[in-house]
């Protein structure tokens, strides 16, 4: 058994790989920049007019994020492209420098220009706030423009950066555009950093590490497992509630002889079915959590007012949160017991046509105990994929209750980061979702292996 398991754990160590991979391109392709989404989480919006407004800050900050390196242990670029472009902190300096590049190629001619732009911008030029508008522009009618404005203030600089402009316009040259080059950049890269950190400011997503969010500038460590726990809470207990109750009700669907309790029967599951989550949600609250009718159980949040759940060991927590669980719970349950009822019947259905069945009432078992001695165990199978994927369905899968009722759940954080933009958490959710799927399925392929050790071979 430990070797199917180590076999199995082998084969979804690619997938994991490619996971990251993919979460770490979401992260450092996220629009805008984001040095100063950072600053502005952790300092406020009118950082640029304070002291943190300041290159150093700034420079601290881009070195924390890893930004000083390159992307990968490996770059593919064209012969004009430069490959250590990244070493450019201000954001959109390096895309003005890399359309450039792109655009008329001859990157030491480029260089030149931005270098000398940055050189009177350093020596603070009268103009700076124009050559800074200019040192961020790659359209050629906006830098004619700023160029013109350079002149009328400074005359020798004007001419200078004109001339440098038209070395790079007159010297243009593509086809190194279609040369590819590789580099080799060795572990120092951001993939590496982000992945294993650095054992220092950054643990690597191996750890629970995913930065910072970009609207409160909190460590996304710091909340998100709690609230992946919260979820994962709500669904594994509404979830095994529905299979306690939709396996027995699925079995029985199959033996009940009368055509008007099975009619019953299904009529019941398809409308339990066919109620979208939000409607179940507003009907149980419409009708249980309203001071009008019946209020049972609170309609929102997770704890009274005032409590403080850190102050308290998970048992206490447990017990003052269930009651404002219990909606929540029916909510899920009521589609997932539907969902698995009506599955369990036709899987069963299927099972009483076999030999093994018919042999087993020839020997004089009831219908009920040949269906329970033999034909459960096979239609386990099928159910435990169904139930090993509460796992990553904890992710996203419970959005519209938690939005309901309140609940502060992974989905909330979910959604808040969407409206916000907040890229960081919803990468950390994505890869998150990722790891966790792989697992369920690992988890599904070892209790297969024990309920059937056939499948072991």
């Amino acid at each position: 058994m430990l070797l199917f398991v180590v076999k199995r754990t082998l084969r979804f160590i690619p997938i994991l790989f490619s996971i990251s991979i993919l979460g770490f391109l979401l992260t450092a392709y996220m629009p805008g920049d984001p040095v100063k989404k950072i600053l502005i989480a952790r300092y406020g919006a009118d950082y640029k007019n304070s002291a943190l407004d300041s290159k150093q800050l700034q420079s601290s900050i881009y070195k924390e994020l890893g930004l000083d390196k390159p992307l990968f242990y490996f770059s593919i670029n064209s012969y004009n492209a430069c490959d250590t472009l990244y070493k450019i902190q201000d954001f959109e300096q390096r895309k003005a420098m890399e359309r450039l590049s792109d655009m008329y190629g001859c990157w030491e001619n480029i260089e030149t220009y931005f270098s000398t732009i940055n050189f009177y911008i350093a020596n603070h030029s009268n103009e700076k706030n124009t050559l800074v508008n200019l040192s961020q522009e790659y359209e050629n009618k906006r830098i004619l423009l700023l160029l013109s404005r350079v002149s009328s203030q400074n005359t020798s600089q004007g001419a200078t950066l004109e001339r440098l402009y038209a070395n790079i316009v007159e010297s243009k040259s593509l086809m190194g555009n279609y040369i590819p080059t590789i580099n080799l950049n060795g572990f120092e890269n951001q993939f590496n950093l982000w992945l294993f950190g650095n054992g220092h400011q950054r643990k690597g997503i191996i750890r629970g590490d995913f930065g910072s969010s970009l609207r409160t500038g909190e460590p996304i460590e710091n909340f998100i497992w709690k609230k992946l726990g919260y979820s994962l809470e709500l669904i594994f207990i509404a979830v095994s509630l529905a299979f306690l109750f939709a396996i027995p009700t699925g079995m029985r669907l199959t033996r009940t002889k009368s055509k008007h309790s099975q009619n019953m029967l299904n009529i019941l599951i398809y409308l339990m079915y066919s109620i979208p989550g939000y409607l179940a949600a507003t009907l149980l609250i419409f009708f249980f959590a309203n001071t009008q009718s019946l209020y049972w159980f609170p309609e929102s949040g997770l704890y009274p007012i005032g409590y403080h759940p850190s102050e308290h060991s998970y048992w206490s927590n447990l017990r003052i949160g269930m009651p404002y669980m219990i909606l929540p719970i029916l909510t899920y349950a009521i589609s997932a017991f539907a969902f698995i009822s009506k599955l369990t019947k036709n899987i069963t259905a299927e099972e009483l046509n076999f030999d093994y069945y018919k042999t087993a009432l020839a020997k004089g078992l009831s219908a009920k105990e040949a269906t329970r001695k033999h034909v459960l165990k096979n239609i386990l199978i099928p159910l435990v994929t169904l139930f090993t994927q509460i796992l990553p369905a904890a992710v996203g899968g419970t959005l519209i209750v938690e939005l309901i009722f309140q609940y502060p759940g992974i989905g909330q954080v979910t959604y808040d980061a969407a409206l916000n933009a907040n890229y960081p958490v919803i990468v950390a959710v994505f890869t998150i979702s990722g790891i966790m799927t792989v697992v369920a399925y690992l988890l599904a392929d070892i209790v297969y292996a024990l309920i059937n050790p056939k499948l072991r071979h």
